[in-house]
């Protein structure tokens, strides 16, 4: 807790420094640290320990079927935690749970997201060439469900002041989700685009391109293996060109020279999305380190994360 620790202590010291502007000084300063304490609070994981009391359960909501590995994943790291935890399915037939409920999020992989979504969103050029490619999408009926889901859930989620320390974990379409939602086009069939085999199954070798990044310091290591299965990914060529648009994330892991994304992380949120399964990629530091931080932090967000949004609403309304 020592992120807590540090906040409580800076606020200390400004409002013993500027008491007569009642906490008005105060407050403008510490939003404007919250980022960087966000950024600190993502990377430094090490730093974080979390313990729920014995009558609490932690509970995750995927954004359709967890599937099988992802449920064992969960269930064995949250065992090793000391967490008791439910999974549930946040989009059913019967019924759809608000995910402001839930502990964590994760975007499971699956369909390819339909490129309506961020197609009418670029240039005449890149627009041109993504309609040239439209043939590659697959549609189907449980992605245009996700899609409508899913991104409906992002934008919310990204609107809810509350919601920041919620964290969110995207795997394989997943992560490419997290992009579209943030206005980032994918490469529609990366065989075709990028000359590299769509990967089926396939285990790659993924590099960390920041030392400091939260990946490495959950892999423990500047490369590994993982497993993948995907024909579409984020346009990387894109988002390099563009970059300053997107202050608040990056990419923090390639495979193929640099020319698949591979991770990608938040610095204002803890969000990671992964392009690669750690759920099936087994024997492997990273898989740990991956859904022991989603669990870490889905524990942070029920104990500490609502506390502190209250916090700072009540502190905001006395000083209006």
């Amino acid at each position: 807790m020592g992120i807590l620790s540090d906040r409580k202590i800076l606020k200390t010291i400004l409002l013993r420094i500027f008491p007569m502007f009642k906490n008005f000084i105060v407050l403008t300063l510490l939003l404007s640290l919250e980022a960087s304490f966000a950024k600190q609070s993502l990377h430094n994981t090490a730093n974080i320990k979390c313990e729920l009391d014995d009558k609490d359960t932690l509970v995750i909501g995927c954004t359709n079927k967890c599937g099988r590995w992802n449920s064992w994943a969960l269930k064995r790291y949250a065992r090793k935690l000391g967490y008791d935890i439910d999974i549930i399915n946040l989009r059913s037939e019967n019924q759809t749970v608000d995910y402001t409920q839930v502990d964590g999020i994760l975007i499971p992989g699956g369909s390819d997201v339909n490129p309506d979504h961020y197609i009418p969103l670029q240039s005449p050029q890149t627009k041109s060439r993504l309609q040239s490619l439209r043939h590659f999408y697959s549609p189907s009926d449980i992605g245009e469900d996700r899609d409508k889901f899913e991104f409906g859930l992002l934008k919310d989620y990204f609107a809810n002041e509350s919601s920041r320390y919620q964290p969110i974990l995207g795997i394989c379409r997943g992560l490419q989700v997290l992009a579209v939602s943030q206005g980032i086009p994918l490469y529609l069939d990366i065989e075709e685009e990028l000359g590299i085999k769509n990967r089926r199954y396939t285990l790659d070798r993924v590099q960390v391109n920041n030392p400091e990044s939260l990946i490495r310091e959950l892999a423990g290591r500047s490369s590994f293996r993982a497993v993948k299965y995907h024909h579409q990914g984020i346009r990387l060529d894109h988002f390099l060109e563009n970059q300053d648009r997107w202050p608040n994330l990056d990419i923090t892991g390639t495979s193929h020279n640099g020319k698949l994304a591979e991770v990608m992380e938040f610095y204002d949120r803890p969000i990671l999305g992964v392009q690669y399964h750690p759920e099936w990629t087994f024997f492997s530091k990273m898989r740990r380190g991956v859904f022991s931080w989603f669990l870490k932090r889905s524990c942070f967000n029920k104990i500490m994360g609502k506390k502190i949004y209250e916090k700072r609403q009540l502190s905001l309304t006395r000083n209006h």
